[in-house]
């Protein structure tokens, strides 16, 4: 049977394993206040048993493991969140910093300045013959023009912002996945499967950064390593030990920047696949939401145009002549605006093209409404008078001024609405789109600190455990110096004994 030098072995085993436990616990002490940190948890284990005779002799205790205490369906649901929180926030911070300037119901507001527009025609219809109140009109028309362009380049600037942080976004996007990469091939390469510990909270620690850049779906092989896919499974961004990068590349020149997936040398398109983090909340800022807003103020620029211009062609000046000519024009062709082409204007001058439909011609209106030079260089030339009228006359002015009433007037694409809607559609939209990307945003800051508040709970270090933890190896500690030093007296006096 087991003597006692086989004992002496049985307490060194003990002080062993307790002394490794102690390490454990005070590796999560320091690590108390480490974020991405997962607790960790000694496994102690009886060593393998001895036979004498049909008697089974226990041998101590050994350290088995140390295992990390994690909820791997918790992380997942925090990658998913995490990537719906940071898209609702960034899409909030951007639309809140244009509220206040398209959401003016001050004189600077573009319904106020639309309004004093068409009263400057209402104001004329009173002394059709009046240059102070011709110079007037074509003030207001300016004013209005300026401050419909000055919000059309704030929404254009933050477009710029949103496309140049994508550049940005996607080379950290690269770094993160790089670095998992490799995190799994250290991961995949333990000695003991699952013993790295520190390593997974490194790859947990970056994997979390990702989702806040982008939609991602992970999951983990039976060796550890994490495969991560965008959320729409269109691209692989990291595979085992390797990563997959994604490129910017400008779309013509001085294009957007559209995004691709480096899928071993060939390049797959992702642009309109990346939805969520902050990368897919830059890019629908950039091609949706802005855009969307852009073309609400090009429309009313459209029917601007095209409803004056209209009547003005058609109307007589000041000393009886007929105009002719459009009331707004193109500084760069001289070209009348009321044909609603895109971007640049080369046609001749044409009625304007009204209906459903039509709204999608409208892009770039804003930039092109200009007032016309030969108006501001002679007032006269306001066709304030209708064709046939008497001296004096003001029906082409008033005719003109009844078109902020006119619920046609706006060519939505859907529908046609008049000025005064079309205007408050836009700061509605704007308004609703506010608060939902605020309710969105604080839904999933909520969601989010309750899912971390919920994996610290489990995966976290708690002092108070770790404290009772210490305390009872300390005491398994003690026990087993013990256990050694009565094994000492004996073996002492059964030499000293055997020795006389």
């Amino acid at each position: 049977m087991p003597g006692l030098n086989a004992s002496l072995y049985l307490g060194l085993s003990g002080l062993q394993a307790q002394q490794a436990a102690l390490n454990v616990v005070g590796h999560n002490i320091a690590n108390v206040n480490t974020p991405g940190y997962t607790r960790q948890r000694a496994g102690l284990s009886a060593g393998q048993s001895q036979v004498e005779g049909q008697i089974y002799f226990g041998t101590g205790v050994t350290l088995s493991s140390v295992q990390g205490i994690r909820d791997r369906f918790l992380d997942l649901q925090i990658y998913r969140e995490t990537a719906k929180q940071t898209g609702a926030d960034e899409r909030y911070a951007a639309v809140n910093a244009i509220a206040s300037a398209l959401g003016d119901t001050g004189s600077t507001g573009i319904a106020a300045q639309i309004q004093a527009f068409f009263q400057g025609f209402q104001d004329l219809s009173t002394q059709p013959e009046s240059a102070a109140l011709r110079t007037s009109l074509l003030g207001k028309a300016q004013a209005m023009v300026t401050g419909l362009q000055t919000k059309y380049q704030l929404l254009e600037d933050q477009r710029g912002n949103a496309d140049q942080s994508i550049g940005a976004l996607v080379a950290e996007v690269n770094t993160l996945t790089g670095q998992i990469a490799r995190l799994n091939q250290r991961i995949s390469t333990e000695a003991t499967p699952g013993a790295d510990n520190d390593a997974r909270d490194q790859r947990k620690t970056l994997t979390d950064k990702l989702a806040g850049l982008v939609g991602i779906n992970v999951a983990e092989s039976s060796d550890g390593e994490y495969q991560i896919t965008l959320d729409s499974g269109s691209a692989v961004l990291v595979t085992g030990i390797s990563s997959l990068d994604l490129v910017a590349k400008r779309s013509g020149t001085g294009g957007t920047l559209q995004l691709a997936s480096d899928m071993n040398g060939t390049l797959v398109e992702v642009t309109s696949d990346i939805k969520e983090g902050a990368l897919g909340a830059k890019l629908d800022l950039r091609d949706n939401i802005l855009v969307g807003f852009q073309a609400q103020l090009d429309q009313i620029a459209a029917g601007l145009a095209g409803q004056v211009n209209l009547a003005h062609q058609t109307g007589l000046a000041a000393d009886g002549s007929l105009s002719g000519q459009g009331f707004f024009l193109n500084a760069s062709t001289a070209n009348d605006v009321s044909n609603g082409l895109p971007v640049t204007l080369s046609a001749a001058p044409a009625t304007l093209q009204s209906g459903p439909g039509w709204s999608t011609r409208y892009k770039g209106m804003v930039n092109l409404l200009t007032v016309n030079a030969a108006l501001v260089r002679n007032p006269s030339l306001i066709a304030a008078a209708s064709a046939g009228g008497a001296k004096g006359d003001n029906t082409n002015a008033l005719r003109m001024a009844a078109f902020q009433d006119d619920p046609s007037a706006v060519d939505t694409g859907s529908s046609t609405t008049g000025f005064t809607s079309a205007v408050a559609a836009l700061v509605t939209d704007l308004g609703s789109q506010t608060q939902n990307y605020k309710a969105q945003s604080t839904a999933q800051q909520n969601l989010v600190s309750a899912l971390q508040s919920q994996r610290d709970s489990i995966s976290g270090v708690n002092l108070d455990e770790e404290a009772s933890n210490m305390m009872t190896l300390q005491r398994g500690y003690q026990a087993s110096a013990r256990f050694i030093s009565v094994i000492n007296q004996l073996t002492d006096q059964l030499v000293n004994q055997f020795g006389r």
